[in-house]
């Protein structure tokens, strides 16, 4: 792992995730990713088996049903063959190297065939309706893409951890995935969310997010998001 990172693996760690998927979901410009991740782990019931630590990472530990846990978590399935990386802060400047960096390197070691992502980009105007995008890293991630009929965005800026997993993935070698959504300011970042968890169960075939139990608790759980959110936002500059 890259030098100043820990990962504590805990029981149920997948040793290989051979052909299967890792995808980030911490929150960037809003929480659509998150959303969608979190979708994921609680549809799929997927274990936590792992955290990442950093002196780069705010100083914070947060509290989810009753539970303590660290910021960054790692969850996964290994039948599945899917993990989801992701945290309860905005990743600052150090931190969104170090985790872009520890997620390529933690997917090759797990033999994955991909890492997904995805960024937010606000839109003023126009129609109500999200636009999901692809943006790719080479040959491999653009058949991925294109194989799940997602278009791909031929022109765009990709910042935060997704813009630098797509340039850590090209350099190592492992094809990266970034979901480009286009959210228009008034629309709630649930409804992105649901977007995204829909593309992602489009390109990988394990995956599942149950959209019909989360338009029920898609509301609540994007208040519990942002609370968190807006407690460590300002611990988010640090890293």
């Amino acid at each position: 792992m890259p030098e100043g990172v820990e990962i504590r693996a805990s029981r149920g760690e997948p040793e290989k995730l051979t052909g299967g998927v890792v995808i980030e979901g911490f929150p960037e410009s809003g929480l659509a990713g998150t959303i969608a991740s979190t979708c994921l782990v609680s549809s799929l019931k997927l274990a936590m088996v792992g955290e990442v630590s950093s002196d780069a990472f705010p100083p914070l530990a947060t509290v989810l049903n009753g539970r303590l846990q660290a910021p960054a978590r790692i969850y996964a399935d290994p039948d599945r063959n899917i993990a989801v990386i992701m945290g309860d802060f905005s990743p600052g400047l150090r931190a969104s190297h170090l985790i872009a960096r520890t997620i390529v390197e933690w997917a090759k070691v797990k033999e994955a065939a991909f890492v997904l992502t995805s960024f937010s980009t606000p839109m003023e105007g126009g129609k109500e309706e999200h636009v999901v995008s692809a943006v790719v890293n080479g040959p491999e991630a653009k058949e991925i893409a294109a194989k799940a009929s997602i278009p791909i965005a031929e022109l765009a800026a990709v910042g935060g951890v997704a813009g630098r997993l797509l340039l850590e993935g090209r350099d190592a070698g492992t094809p990266v995935v970034a979901l480009l959504i286009k959210t228009h300011k008034g629309i709630q970042d649930y409804e992105s969310g649901l977007k995204l968890a829909e593309a992602m169960m489009k390109m990988v075939p394990n995956a599942y997010c149950d959209l019909d139990a989360i338009k029920v608790e898609a509301e609540r759980t994007e208040e519990d998001l942002r609370r968190v959110w807006k407690q460590t936002a300002p611990l988010g500059v640090y890293g």
